[in-house]
C-alpha cells in the first residue's frame, strides 16, 4: 500500500515527518527502554509474513482472468492470507488500468476485468504487527507489456544499490531514469515506505522520483519499495472513492451505535493498520454510512481515496519488502 511522497522540507529531516507519519508513530507502543527495543530484532516475522504474503500474491495472480470479480479476488486473498496464519496488514487492492492504488473493493462491487486491462494485485500480511507488503501488475494488452516491464525493471535497480548508509534520494533517482528510459513516468506522489510493528507508513519513504534530500537507511529497518510506472501524466488525484480507512489515536465523543461498534472492532482487531468497508459490511449488521461518516467527520478514522492518473491512461506497479542487512536487500517477498 502506498504513502504519498512527502515535501522537500520533509525529507531533509528524518525526525520531522508529516503529519501521517507522527500519526502512525503514534499508534506503536512506546518501548520503556530503548536498549530492550534495539535487542528485538523481529526478523523471523517479517520472513513470515513475507513468505505468506508471496504465496498468497501468486495464488491471486494465477486467478487474475477477463472476466474475474474484483470482489471475489480481493475476498480470495483475504481468506487465504488468514487460512496462512498471517493477518491482514492492509486491504487486498485491486487496481485497474489508470487507477494506481487504494481499490478494495466495497461490499457491492460489480468491476470485472475486461479485455485489455491492466490490472494491479497489493497483498499485506502482517505476523503480530511485522508487516510484508508486495504487489505485481498483470496485463491483458499485449501492447502494455513494456510498461510492466518498466516498474519491474525499475524496483529491481533499486534493490540493488540498497545498503546500509544508502540514501533514499539515490533509490528516487534510479526508479526515475529506468522508468523514464522505458518512454512512460514515474508517479511523483506515491513512494515506498518504513515498515514497523504495526505500523505500515513509518517515518523514512522510497520516492518514485529524482528528489534533492533524502534519507539514510539503516542497518536492521524494513522497507516496502514500490516503482510505479504510467503512460498518463505521472500524477494521481483523489477521485472521491473512499473504501480503506484506519483508526486514529483521537479520543472524540461518539453518539452513533455503528461507529461505537466500528471502533470497538478495529481496534481489537486491527489496532492501528488499514481496514476495508467490505470487511465492516461482514461484521457489523448496522448500515455503515451513518458511523463512517461520523468517525471520519471527527477524525476519528482516517479514509484512503482511491487514487488514479489521468482518465484512460494505464499505469504497473510492482513491490517488494526487504530489510536492510550488511551485505543488501534481503528480500521478504521474493520466493
Amino acid at each position: 500500500m502506498t504513502r504519498p511522497l512527502p515535501s522537500e522540507e520533509e525529507t531533509t529531516s528524518s525526525s520531522a515527518g508529516s503529519s501521517e507519519k507522527q500519526t502512525d508513530t503514534e499508534t506503536k507502543p512506546a518501548a520503556q527502554e530503548p536498549e530492550e527495543a534495539e535487542e528485538v530484532v523481529p526478523e523471523e516475522k517479517y520472513k513470515q509474513a513475507g513468505k505468506i504474503a508471496s504465496q498468497v500474491r501468486d495464488e491471486i495472480a494465477s486467478a487474475i482472468k477477463i472476466g474475474a470479480r474484483a470482489f471475489d479476488l480481493c475476498e480470495a486473498a483475504e481468506t487465504r492470507i488468514l487460512e496462512l496464519g498471517g493477518g491482514i496488514a492492509f486491504p487486498t487492492n485491486i487496481s485497474i488500468n489508470e487507477v494506481a492504488a487504494h481499490y478494495s473493493s466495497p461490499e457491492i462491487d460489480e468491476t470485472v476485468i475486461k479485455e485489455g486491462d491492466i490490472v494491479k494485485l497489493d497483498v499485506g500480511v502482517h505476523i503480530d504487527g511485522y508487516i510484508a507488503d508486495t504487489a505485481l501488475t498483470i496485463c491483458f494488452n499485449p501492447e502494455l507489456e513494456k510498461l510492466l516491464e518498466a516498474s519491474r525493471e525499475a524496483l529491481n535497480k533499486a534493490l540493488e544499490l540498497v545498503r546500509p548508509k544508502t540514501n533514499s534520494k539515490d533509490l528516487g533517482k534510479i526508479i526515475e531514469d529506468t522508468i523514464r528510459g522505458y518512454g512512460y513516468r514515474p508517479i511523483r506522489e506515491l513512494s515506498g515506505h518504513q515498515l514497523d510493528e504495526y505500523v505500515l507508513h513509518g517515518q523514512k519513504t522510497l520516492p518514485n522520483i529524482a528528489v534533492p534530500h533524502g534519507t539514510t537507511l539503516e542497518e536492521g529497518e524494513a522497507y516496502a519499495l514500490e516503482t510505479f510506472a504510467s503512460t498518463g501524466t505521472g500524477s494521481v488525484h483523489d477521485t472521491g472513492q473512499y473504501y480503506i480507512f484506519s483508526l486514529q489515536p483521537v479520543r472524540k465523543p461518539i453518539r452513533n451505535l455503528c461507529a461505537r461498534e466500528i471502533v470497538k472492532l478495529v481496534a481489537r482487531e486491527f489496532k492501528s493498520l488499514p481496514f476495508s468497508r467490505r470487511y465492516l459490511s461482514k461484521q457489523i449488521q448496522r448500515p455503515l454510512a451513518l458511523g463512517l461518516r461520523e468517525l471520519t467527520q471527527k477524525g476519528v478514522l482516517r479514509q484512503y481515496s482511491v487514487l488514479a492518473d489521468s482518465k484512460g491512461c494505464h499505469v504497473s506497479q510492482a513491490e517488494h519488502t526487504f530489510l536492510v542487512t550488511k551485505d543488501g536487500a534481503e528480500i521478504t517477498t521474493d520466493k
